[in-house]
């Protein structure tokens, strides 16, 4: 997927989960305002009918109030507000207007001075009647509880779909890099010995002197075996890590010597890594051991101390050491290379996965190594942790039961 393509998608769905998040809260928003209309209405409508029974025509054909009926104008309002639903404290005022600021002169029903109201009045000059209701706030949300339940699922199921689109759309991207990746350090690793293969073998053909003279044919001869081997292991390595499954791998359970191990992957990387002037410190117990496949096991430690090396200054430092406590056998493997970061210390064990600190460095590899190694130590009921900084070393524990898994 191209760098456009990614980001333009992922700012459409934020932007669509944005939009959808103020719908919904618009909706919200206009319902409630649509059921308190609603409810101040009713409540006009209760006063209306009420002082529609209870007002007394005057002789002018204007209405008039008789505060005597109060007590069952009242009682005419609750009736009304329970039947309509609002089941609320209320109060049924008198107020007198023949002063500059209309005074109460009657009152009748709860006291609602501390609560918000609505209060709606009518007027019978010189008088005004007034009923105050307790604020229905609180009714209308127990009203839309339901809707609102349903509308935050909806919302929380909607954001959960879009996470998980982008967290896909991340993996996507970064399995398209690794792709990019594997296939540029393949072409390169594999390119490397064929080249050499093909030159001397094209100098055996092509110069007569060298194929006469056995010690430089020998020579030649053993080169191109070398890099013909170094191929095959290449090709078995990535095959092995493509089509290996170590959840259901027939281990050879066996009693292993750790110092013998750590002896043979040195005398191996010494040969390989001649160049490098590797520094050994090995730390072994007497008599530390693990019963575990040999082979897989070696191939698990040699695949973190060769990453030791390759990523190490040009003297690296390993250090292994290995002790037994608590029925687990404990292997460290220490170096001084350039570290790892915290973001790639999560990815570094998925397969292909690369640090990006190792890009463009001189050694390349295929991402494979540690997590063959992982799964060598899950398959034998064993953990593998690192702890590393950049530029301040990395260090590889490995803990397997001592007596298999």
């Amino acid at each position: 997927m191209k760098e456009w393509n990614f980001r333009a998608i992922s700012i459409g769905v934020v932007l669509a989960l944005a939009l959808l998040v103020a719908v919904e809260a618009m909706w919200s928003v206009r319902t409630y305002r649509d059921m308190r209309a609603g409810y101040e209405q009713q409540i006009e409508s209760i006063l209306e009918e009420a002082v529609w029974r209870y007002a007394t025509p005057s002789m002018g054909g204007d209405a008039t109030i008789n505060i005597g009926n109060i007590s069952r104008f009242h009682a005419f309002v609750g009736e009304g507000l329970r039947t309509t639903g609002l089941d609320t404290e209320y109060r049924v005022e008198v107020l007198s207007t023949t002063d500059a600021d209309p005074i109460v002169i009657m009152a009748m029903g709860e006291v609602l001075d501390d609560k918000e109201v609505i209060s709606v009045d009518r007027s019978f000059t010189p008088l005004i009647l007034r009923l105050k209701v307790e604020d229905p706030h609180a009714t209308i949300l127990q009203n839309m509880q339901r809707m609102l339940i349903l509308q935050l699922i909806s919302v929380l199921v909607l954001i959960v779909t879009f996470v998980y689109l982008l967290r896909t759309l991340f993996k996507a991207k970064e399995v398209d890099r690794i792709r990019r990746d594997l296939t540029h350090n393949i072409t390169h690793e594999l390119k490397t010995p064929i080249a050499a293969a093909y030159a001397a073998n094209e100098a055996l053909r092509s110069r007569p002197a060298i194929a006469e003279d056995s010690v430089a044919r020998n020579d030649y001869l053993d080169m191109s075996m070398g890099e013909l081997r170094r191929l095959n292991n290449m090709v078995e390595e990535i095959l092995r890590s493509a089509t290996e499954e170590f959840a259901t791998t027939e281990l050879r359970l066996e009693e292993c010597a750790v110092d013998e191990i750590v002896a043979e992957i040195g005398s191996t990387l010494d040969v390989t890594y001649a160049s490098r002037n590797v520094e050994w410190q090995v730390q072994v117990e007497d008599g530390c051991a693990v019963v575990a496949d040999r082979f897989h096991l070696k191939g698990a430690l040699m695949a973190i101390v060769d990453n030791a090396i390759k990523y190490s200054s040009e003297h690296p430092v390993v250090i292994i050491k290995a002790s037994v406590e608590r029925g687990y056998t404990t292997i460290t493997i220490e170096d001084n290379g350039i570290g790892i970061s915290r973001h790639d210390q999560r990815h570094i064990f998925k397969k292909f996965y690369r640090a990006k600190s190792t890009e463009g460095y001189a050694t390349s590899g295929y991402g494979i190594g540690l997590y063959y190694a992982r799964g060598v130590v899950k398959r034998h009921g064993g953990t593998i942790d690192l702890s590393s900084a950049p530029g301040r070393g990395t260090r590889f524990t490995v803990r397997v039961p001592r007596y298999g898994k």
